[in-house]
């Protein structure tokens, strides 16, 4: 999870392979569409979740196909799906649009993400085998070690945050929550590319998110369950702004 280094509206073959497209696979699972619609699909998702498309921009349907070199077919078929998740709206007549929450819903989702996220971390304090805690652990202090100084480091950084939640969801022994959690990952990653702009004055590592996630290993690893849960929404909701840098 970390930012393009192209600029807004920088599209086509050279997004695919960014670091975000390795850290969106990583801990979400991948979408449901398959051939030309699954590609257009993860290409406009990628697109969404890099920031490239603004809350409530419009975009064409016919455009899109000419741009993907598809029929409207396999267009439709992938912003419909990717309406069901939550990042477009359908207007008859028109295409779709980015959809364009208020504040305050933005604020509420992250609630919910962040509750969500401590419920995974509470079953992995119950569940995890030993090995499984000490691993995350050693991610965890990986990633306080990072400089986040160059493009490799920020990278670096995006990976490794997805792979420790990715570790925590598979300690937590419950599909039902990390089927729920998908998406949601996806949705969290989109509203904060929409307000980047407000950490650019920001520089150095998110010290305060490194050390609230070793805090939150270490209850995992001695199966504190409430501690793990009560730091799990300190980690995501305490400090947005880093979470803008990081992913």
């Amino acid at each position: 999870m970390t930012q393009s280094e192209h600029s807004p509206h920088s599209r086509g073959a050279n997004a695919v392979g960014s670091a975000w497209n390795r850290s969106i696979l990583r801990g979400v699972r991948a979408n449901d569409l398959s051939g030309k619609a699954g590609e257009i699909a993860a290409e406009l998702e990628e697109r969404l979740v890099r920031g490239d498309y603004r809350f409530g921009e419009t975009l064409s349907i016919y455009s899109l196909a000419a741009e993907f070199g598809a029929s409207r077919q396999p267009v439709s078929s992938a912003v419909l799906y990717l309406g069901t998740i939550g990042y477009l709206e359908i207007i008859p007549q028109v295409g779709c649009r980015v959809v364009s929450p208020s504040s305050q819903d933005v604020q509420d989702f992250y609630v919910l993400f962040a509750r969500t996220e401590a419920l995974i971390a509470r079953f992995a304090a119950e569940r995890h085998e030993a090995i499984e805690a000490e691993e995350l652990a050693a991610i965890a202090e990986d990633l306080s070690l990072n400089s986040f100084q160059s493009s490799y480091d920020r990278r670096a950084m995006a990976d490794g945050i997805s792979i420790f939640h990715d570790r925590m969801s598979a300690m937590a022994r419950s599909q039902i929550l990390v089927d729920r959690i998908s998406n949601q990952r996806r949705i969290f990653r989109f509203y904060l590319s929409q307000n980047r702009g407000e950490s650019r004055n920001l520089s150095g590592p998110p010290q305060k998110m490194n050390a609230l996630r070793k805090q939150l290993t270490a209850a995992i690893q001695s199966r504190e369950v409430n501690q793990a849960e009560s730091l799990m929404e300190q980690y995501i909701l305490d400090d947005l702004q880093d979470w803008t840098r990081v992913v």
